[in-house]
């Protein structure tokens, strides 16, 4: 007989269990559930059951039940053979009940029968009386707190006092143990089979034998949004199953029937739709509660391992994926981010937790320092330069979001910075609004100054690694605009001397010529931001005459210029030492020159400048071109290909071609010597030319805007080659020799 076979020991069997076969496996379930369910309810049979389910249990952890398996395995308990379940049940098992139920709710495939209890706790709960009985005798419970939020979702009115969730009122899982060998099985049967789900049918038919499929079950417990519906009042409101397009879903927007897990628009593309176009409070508050409760339990409650942080992460792709639809962060992801970030190491859900810090909401720079940028600070000097870099274009991304903003409607730059509280309601984001009395404008330029400072020190940690140029520059290449392109109404703010001077020094033709192309932007920008503070003040000069009765008249005393915060003489002298000391050594061929006005020679001292060159001297250089375009490490390749490619165009004979490097001098004697007709101007201007057909406009649009005439030259050029190219080449003339003067800087003084 079955029921008279000895048990092994338990080694012997966790041995037999891990030896047995998915096909074995299932025989031995199937075998044991036939005969505990001939054994329960008789008489003597009570020991066979014992021993039946210990033997059960190892291989049940081990390999899981089949839907058909479980099914059987409920209808024997349910049928009263194992004990009676009722009034009769005592405290204990009620208690264990209500602990596994919270255990397996978000594998459940349907809650229909189980939410039925909702009922039941949210009868009771309109009574204050009993409310007010259940906090003064629990006091501040978290299982109390959390179900009041839960109510308060659903009835805010009859919920006044204040409820604040933090990690002390977060449910915690009851069993962990358990929880983390469920999630283990979901994960080893997830690849076993291709069917999604299963219902607990309570089917008696017999129980498989060929081989049962395992349930195929995600890590995530976001619930499906189709399953369930909230009842109302309104029998006509349409279920979501039945919305087909975007037209209906506007047409019914009001009638519609929303299910009872609002978290499922984590994965539904639908519900967030209806999230736009729909975003009450009511709503909001019911996907962040069971979100805040999910993402806290992950982190905070639950052990750590693979399984947990697999999930965690699908949750926060899911969150991402839904925050970039909707261009807005649920407060509920902002709050848990902050304590997430004061113990991140930096590693762990790094592409979610970048992405999602990009929609942060605009606030005081005081608050962002302290809840998100200092956390992250600490981690940005412990990191690698790929690091680094990314977390530098998050924080691009995030200036970019800020930008959207049409700061301009509501702010008036020079009397009033802080945005008017009717200003705060009209730029209300789909969750909150922006706080009024803060001075926005003086949070952004202080974020700038922050990726500023922290952008110097890692190009200085890391030797100028190109993942940290590369951010460096995009963020400045964005900011640069911020003022002209975006129509935020702040002084500009350029980066510090350090980094323009590394990147310009470096020996990438793509860093030098973004930042050229950088400090042409800031140079526009400034040029603009002048011209709109003249025009605002001649504005306010306007208003004081009109005041005093005077048409066209000069009043006595005129207004004070208008202050802008951080714009000042010394700030504009800076920026005009890097218009003149690039063009200095790009185009002028007088590096490290601090004679001229405004000239600093990047601010090498003179021991340095004199070192170099000595260096240069000994290797028969010239110290005054070794920067320049067609000399520079970064560019002399260009210039001989782009020189080689001109005269094999003009097909110059081989010996006549020239063999150094292109100047003035060199071109003039190979133009004597019957080689390329072209003077060192005309050659450098056709070779911008070609530095801009190759992504290098950087270069190119300052040099342009900063040299006079430079156009001009440019305009004669194509004119002398189109006639040169008209005679015959066996006649080729030399060209006029133009002297190379030393071109001025148009419009460099930015102080009127």
């Amino acid at each position: 007989m079955d029921g008279e076979r000895a048990s092994p020991d338990m080694d012997d069997v966790q041995t037999l269990v891990s030896d047995l076969t998915v096909e074995e496996a299932d025989d031995n379930i199937i075998n044991t559930l036939e005969r505990i369910e001939r054994n329960a309810g008789v008489k003597g049979g009570k020991s066979t059951v014992v021993r039946s389910v210990t033997s059960l249990d190892p291989v049940v952890r081990h390999f899981g039940l089949s839907p058909e398996q479980l099914t059987r395995l409920l209808d024997i308990v349910l049928s009263a053979k194992l004990g009676v379940l009722g009034k009769k049940l005592s405290f204990a098992i009620q208690a264990t009940l209500l602990r596994w139920v919270i255990l397996v709710y978000d594998i459940f495939d349907s809650r229909t029968k189980l939410q039925q209890l909702y009922g039941v706790a949210f009868h009771y709960l309109s009574y204050e009386t009993l409310r007010l009985d259940l906090q003064i005798t629990v006091g501040k419970e978290p299982a109390l707190a959390g179900l009041l939020h839960v109510y308060k979702s659903y009835f805010p009115d009859l919920i006044l006092a204040p409820l604040t969730l933090t990690t002390q009122t977060i449910f915690k899982c009851p069993d962990q143990t358990t929880a983390e060998a469920i999630a283990a099985l979901q994960t080893k049967w997830n690849h076993h089979s291709a069917n999604p789900s299963f219902a607990l049918n309570g089917s008696k038919d017999p129980i498989s034998r060929s081989g049962a499929k395992r349930q195929k079950l995600s890590h995530s417990s976001i619930p499906d949004a189709f399953s369930i519906y909230r009842k109302g009042a309104d029998d006509k409101a349409l279920p979501l199953s039945q919305i087909t397009s975007l037209d209906s879903l506007v047409g019914h927007i009001d009638t519609l029937a929303l299910p009872d897990q609002l978290a499922s628009v984590l994965s539904n593309r639908l519900l967030q739709h209806v999230l736009c176009l729909q975003p009450s409070h009511s709503i909001v508050d019911r996907i962040s509660y069971w979100l805040g409760q999910e993402l806290m339990d992950l982190w905070y409650w639950s052990a750590k391992s693979d399984v947990t942080r697999a999930r965690l992460t699908n949750i926060l792709s899911k969150v991402v994926h839904v925050t970039k639809m909707i261009k807005d962060l649920l407060p509920v992801i902002e709050n848990f981010l902050v304590p997430y970030l004061r113990v991140w190491n930096g590693v762990d859900h790094q592409k979610e937790i970048f992405t999602l810090l990009t929609f942060l909401r605009p606030r005081s720079y005081e608050e962002l320092f302290a809840r998100f940028l200092k956390p992250l600070q600490r981690l940005f000097y412990l990191m690698g330069p790929v690091w680094k870099g990314q977390l530098i274009l998050c924080y691009t991304r995030l200036v970019q979001n800020w930008a959207q903003v049409k700061w301009k409607d509501y702010l008036e730059l020079g009397k009033d910075p802080l945005l008017s509280k009717q200003g705060s309601e009209e730029l209300r984001r789909l969750f909150s609004e922006l706080a009024p009395n803060v001075d926005y404008m003086q949070s952004i330029r202080a974020f700038v100054k922050h990726v500023d400072s922290i952008s110097g020190v890692a190009l200085e940690m890391d030797q100028d690694h190109i993942a940290v140029q590369h951010a460096v520059l995009s963020f400045f290449d964005f900011t640069s605009n911020l003022t002209k392109k975006n129509s935020i109404p702040i002084a500009v703010i350029i980066p510090e001397a350090a980094i323009i001077y590394r990147c310009f020094l470096s020996d990438s033709a793509m860093a030098i010529s973004r930042i050229c192309g950088i400090v042409y932007q800031y140079k526009q920008a400034y040029e603009a931001f002048e011209e709109e503070q003249q025009l605002q003040y001649e504005i306010l000069v306007q208003s004081q005459i009109a005041s005093q009765g005077g048409e066209g008249e000069t009043p006595a005393t005129l207004p004070a210029p208008l202050e802008v915060p951080g714009y000042t003489r010394e700030y504009v002298v800076q920026f005009n030492s890097f218009v003149m000391d690039i063009c200095n050594f790009l185009w002028r061929n007088r590096a490290f020159n601090k004679v001229d006005k405004n000239a600093k020679g990047f601010q090498m001292n003179q021991e340095t400048i004199t070192h170099t060159k000595q260096v240069c001297v000994d290797s028969g250089l010239s110290m005054n071109n070794m920067l320049s375009i067609t000399h520079s490490t970064a560019f002399s390749g260009y210039s001989a290909r782009f020189l080689k490619s001109l005269e094999e165009q003009d097909n110059i004979p081989v010996e006549k071609r020239l063999k150094a490097p292109a100047s003035a001098k060199a071109l003039k004697d190979m133009s004597a010597n019957g080689g390329l007709n072209l003077t060192f101007d005309e050659y450098r201007i056709q070779y911008l030319d070609h530095l801009e057909e190759r992504g290098f406009e950087g270069i190119s649009h300052f040099l342009f805007d900063c040299i006079t005439n430079l156009l001009q030259r440019k305009l004669q050029s194509q004119e002398r080659q189109r006639e040169l190219r008209e005679q015959q080449q066996q006649q080729r003339q030399p060209g006029s020799q133009d002297s190379v003067a030393d071109p001025s800087l148009q419009n460099l003084s930015l102080e009127q």
